[in-house]
């Protein structure tokens, strides 16, 4: 049975990308294998790198698509660098703990957010965009009501 082992953002801002998964998700900048500045691996608790960033440059757009075009091929017709978002790919979710702390850290940041509470379920969502647009779904398992918890600053 296949598992999701990562997942890949490319971005136009490197530092703001891995600040937001470092600062607001939690995760850490780990051992990363490519050239310095051209990317990054974030990594979980476990020690696993999850997301994985590589750095495009603006001002190279064309040199940027050539790059996805030798590693693709044919594939790489269909991606279009201007779109940002989490485009066909709705949202990725990550299982966390600490609802009242992730909370804290995104309003420190200033980010908006939706709070989604399935008591049936004993899950608490938080909907959040990254610098690239990317919807991430943090889920806390039996999470009290966020009502009962402290309120966003």
């Amino acid at each position: 049975m296949p598992r999701l082992e990562h997942w890949n953002v490319r971005t136009f801002d490197l530092p703001a990308t891995i600040a937001f998964y470092e600062d607001v998700v939690g995760l850490r900048s780990g051992h990363f294998p490519g050239r310095l500045g051209s990317g990054a691996w974030l990594y979980d608790d476990a020690g696993v790198p999850v997301v994985h960033v590589v750095r495009l440059d603006p001002l190279q757009r064309d040199r940027e698509m050539a790059r996805l075009a030798e590693r693709l091929g044919e594939l790489a017709s269909t991606i279009d660098l201007e779109y940002a978002g989490s485009g066909v790919v709705d949202h990725v979710a990550f299982a966390c703990d600490d609802l009242v702390g992730m909370r804290a850290r995104i309003d420190q940041h200033g980010l908006p957010y939706r709070l989604a509470e399935f008591p049936h379920l004993g899950l608490v969502q938080i909907l959040v965009n990254d610098p690239n647009g990317v919807t991430l779904e943090l889920n806390f398992r039996e999470a009290a009501a966020p009502s009962a918890q402290a309120a966003p600053a």
